[in-house]
């Protein structure tokens, strides 16, 4: 009977090649998008654009969102829940620069859905108001969006439904200009 010993240390470097082989196959699972447990930032990140994406096109079918973009629509949004806004404020609201901003805005003038107008206060400053076309133009594309989303989420079980209403709360807090008190 044959009895061979293993070198000092052999187990040792053997559970390092496997742990090494490991690793490595996970990191090339992951960057094949195979990964089996993604960290919670990777799935926040890769799942709620994918989920506005999908709602946008669902909107997008229906005639009120011909030929207006996103953007439009929540200039349009932000002027009717607001009233007469600055142009300054929009673009800090939806987080572009002022070139941006007017740019929408000149589409909105041309389409008859916005008009400019001078501040009363400060004469420099430009803001816009909804024209009564642009009031139901933005107000038919929320019921639009509305209506979407409840086409994409009337396939799931009510505690499914649940747990996408309560994951929706919790991320709220993320939000800046949230004041939920937790």
């Amino acid at each position: 009977m044959s009895v061979t010993a293993a070198a000092p240390g052999a187990q040792e470097r053997g559970a390092k090649a496997r742990d090494e082989k490991a690793r490595n196959a996970k990191a090339r699972d992951a960057r094949a998008g195979e990964a089996p447990e993604l960290d919670l930032e990777t799935r926040l990140i890769a799942t709620i654009p994918q989920v506005f994406r999908h709602l946008l096109a669902h909107a997008r079918r229906r005639s009120t969102w011909a030929r207006l973009t996103y953007q439009q629509y929540n200039v349009l949004r932000i002027i009717d829940a607001q009233g007469p806004v600055p142009q300054a404020e929009i673009a800090r609201r939806l987080l572009v620069s002022a070139p941006v901003v007017t740019r929408l805005a000149i589409g909105l003038v041309d389409a008859g859905l916005a008009e400019r107008g001078r501040d009363p206060d400060d004469r420099r400053t430009v803001r816009l108001t909804l024209s009564p076309a642009g009031r139901r133009r933005s107000r038919a594309m929320r019921r639009d969006l509305l209506a979407a989303a409840a086409e994409l989420i009337e396939p799931l079980a009510e505690e499914r439904r649940a747990g996408v209403a309560a994951a929706l709360e919790e991320l709220q807090v993320l939000l800046p200009d949230r004041t939920q008190s937790r």
